[in-house]
């Protein structure tokens, strides 16, 4: 958890000022814990989730999310293990604080509204006992109260960096170089009245 919770702080920190991520790839080789565990959560995660693939390959368990993971594409091309070590990282930090923030977040809103309450408790009222997803993709103020939690209360506000594929992109008139880091502030953005009309609401 604490490698976890010091990924999620130094990146989130590194997106916004690039500066710390150049600094942490000469910092992580200081050999100070404290310095380490702030610079390196990544090796510790990639560990843990080594650690977790090596206990499904010694189990029975023939099928799991890794299964498709670290199969061969459709194109012959198959991740390497070092490669499938970032993905079950990747799914640890995932599937831990995104979740339970963005449910707190949901029933915050909605607890926040009484009328909103009472119009999402009645349909939810009207699913049979034995129903299914199919079931839960009809409830339209269901998803709608999903979807406005995400766009509201999302669990990562931050920038989503992306490099800026071979050949360069132009967008909205404006050339963008091959390698270039290009972003979009989720936060902000998902309060621009030009998008959203009433955004807080």
């Amino acid at each position: 958890m604490h490698a976890i919770t010091t990924r999620g702080t130094v990146r989130g920190i590194g997106v916004e000022f690039p500066i710390i991520t150049v600094l942490g790839k000469v910092l992580r080789f200081v050999p100070h814990k404290t310095i380490q565990l702030i610079f390196r959560p990544n090796d510790v995660l990639q560990e843990h989730g080594r650690r977790y693939l090596d206990s499904i390959k010694a189990s029975e368990t023939s099928s799991n999310i890794f299964s498709n993971i670290a199969a061969e594409g459709e194109t012959g091309e198959k991740l390497s293990m070092d490669d499938v070590h970032r993905e079950a990282s990747g799914l640890i930090v995932a599937g831990t604080d995104t979740t339970s923030t963005t449910l707190t977040y949901l029933v915050w809103a909605v607890l926040s509204q009484p009328k909103l309450q009472q119009e999402l408790e009645a349909e939810v009222a009207t699913l049979d006992e034995n129903y299914g997803d199919v079931d839960l993709d009809k409830l339209f103020l269901l998803n709608a109260v999903i979807e406005e939690s995400l766009r509201l209360y999302s669990a990562a506000p931050s920038g989503l960096p992306r490099s800026v594929p071979p050949g360069g992109v132009t967008i909205d008139e404006q050339f963008i170089p091959a390698g270039t880091t290009v972003t979009t502030q989720a936060y902000t953005f998902h309060r621009d009245p030009n998008l959203f009309p009433r955004p807080l609401e």
